[in-house]
């Protein structure tokens, strides 16, 4: 039957190569074993968490490294291993861009995508580049209200911060502050097995161009003591705060965004600047974690589309609005596609607040919306879709192919489901000609790809 893996168990393996997630993956026996922070080539001492025998499948815990292939660094984060936001800090930036680029490369080969990655587009600041970081408030051990960060794998608990190293000095600061006060007036954080307490989360939203500041204060009810003095205590201490909301989520789920906004100070959103374009955030705004990143990657899809001035441009899952914008300065028009109303009335706010008139948005499903431009003969030349990470739906993208721009620049945050996606489009008349990496979110597995189609009939 061969070796199966059992819960606590400790032993001794060897990392064979990285999954989609960028977990190491070693084999034992019939069974996968998964180990967060390990890499190709590491020989571990780990201990197994959960087995999932149907699966052939387990997890496991790193406790020590008896060899490697790639150099350990010492991390600049002292919650590194704790946290589960960081999971390459232990090695060199170049390092990790270099596993990003063969995870891509390998889940790109496996669907039969043989296509050479361009060099990729590294991060101008591996350090402080988040605009968004939420954070969570605890009860630890000894009772006290805690606010900081989760620990992988267990959804009820959370670290008291320090500092993190993703969003900005400032950003711990106002960490610091918040804690401070909640202790000192004795509130009570939010219990997630009882369900009973006030405070939930702590959002800061940073415009990393403008400097503007928001801080978000989710609690379980509307009662927040000393709101208005809170909010304005706040900005006084720290001057780039120019919004304070309190956000009532009454709900189970464990969500930062909540049923009910309240400004308690300032302005309802702050400021954004991207290229020539400012955006407009609210505090339900999505918006690429990453502002500096996040431009140079709507840059290189305009490069890569390469339209001319009476282009009708295709944005698949526009979000707010982003790449539209981008792509208006190059086209003659853009029509933008995107599910959530929310995302859409911000699109047409950042559009109008631009003195952009060659924009239209549309809300509805990908699928329905570009169903219904087929049916009305609508004509694109070139398309740009950046779906969700489940990548896109298939009726959405079999109606894309259908409509037959020219190009397609396809923006993927996971390579597994981008492979599959680019197959389907290349059976439609597509070939895909050029890849990129462009790396969003230093110290993390994540990958961005950014790919071209052709039309070729």
């Amino acid at each position: 039957m061969g070796l199966k893996p059992k819960r606590g168990k400790r032993l001794e393996l060897e990392i064979e190569a990285l999954d989609s997630k960028g977990q190491g993956v070693a084999r034992m026996g019939e069974y996968t074993v998964r180990v967060r922070g390990a890499l190709p080539g590491d020989r571990l001492i780990v201990r197994i968490g959960r087995v999932r025998h149907g699966r052939r499948q387990a997890e496991a815990r790193r406790e020590a490294v008896l060899q490697t292939e790639v150099d350990r660094i010492p991390a600049r984060c002292c919650h590194f291993g704790t946290c589960g936001g960081c999971l390459w800090q232990d090695v060199s930036y170049e390092t990790q861009v270099r596993l990003k680029q063969e995870l891509v490369d390998r889940c790109l080969k496996e669907a039969g995508i043989d296509v050479a990655l361009d060099t990729p587009l590294l991060a101008e600041h591996p350090f402080f580049y988040r605009n968004k970081m939420e954070f969570s408030f605890g009860i630890s051990r000894e009772n006290r209200v805690d606010l900081g960060l989760h620990i992988p794998g267990r959804f009820d608990r959370i670290f008291d911060l320090e500092a993190c190293h993703l969003q900005s000095e400032r950003s711990n600061r106002i960490v610091d502050w918040i804690r401070r006060f909640v202790r000192q007036r004795n509130l009570s954080a939010y219990h997630l097995n009882r369900h009973e307490g006030l405070m939930r989360f702590l959002t800061v939203r940073e415009g990393k161009q403008t400097g503007e500041t928001m801080v978000i204060l989710t609690t379980s009810g509307e009662d927040l003591p000393g709101a208005e003095a809170l909010g304005e205590a706040l900005m006084q201490a720290f001057p780039e705060i120019k919004s304070v909301v309190h956000s009532i989520n009454r709900r189970k789920a464990q969500v930062a965004v909540g049923d009910e906004e309240i400004v308690i100070a300032g302005s309802p959103a702050v400021q954004e600047k991207l290229g020539n374009f400012v955006f407009e955030i609210s505090p339900s705004s999505f918006f690429q974690p990453n502002t500096l990143q996040s431009e140079q990657l709507y840059r290189r899809v305009v490069e890569l589309i390469d339209p001319r001035p009476e282009d009708r441009a295709l944005d698949v899952y526009c979000g707010t609005g982003g790449i539209s914008l981008f792509l208006s300065e190059r086209v003659g028009q853009v029509v933008g596609i995107e599910v959530a109303e929310s995302a859409v009335q911000d699109a047409v706010r950042n559009s109008a607040n631009n003195g952009v008139d060659n924009c239209r948005f549309i809300s509805g499903a990908a699928e329905q919306i570009l169903h219904q431009l087929k049916v009305q003969g609508e004509h694109f030349d070139v398309a740009v879709t950046d779906p969700p990470r489940p990548g896109m739906h298939l009726k959405a993208l079999q109606a894309l192919a259908e409509l037959r721009p020219n190009r397609i620049v396809y923006v993927s945050c996971n390579p597994q489901v981008l492979g599959a996606d680019l197959k389907r489009l290349q059976a439609a008349g597509y070939r895909t000609d050029y890849l990129q990496l462009v790396d969003m979110l230093p110290h993390t597995p994540h990958c961005e790809v950014l790919a071209r189609l052709v039309y070729t009939g």
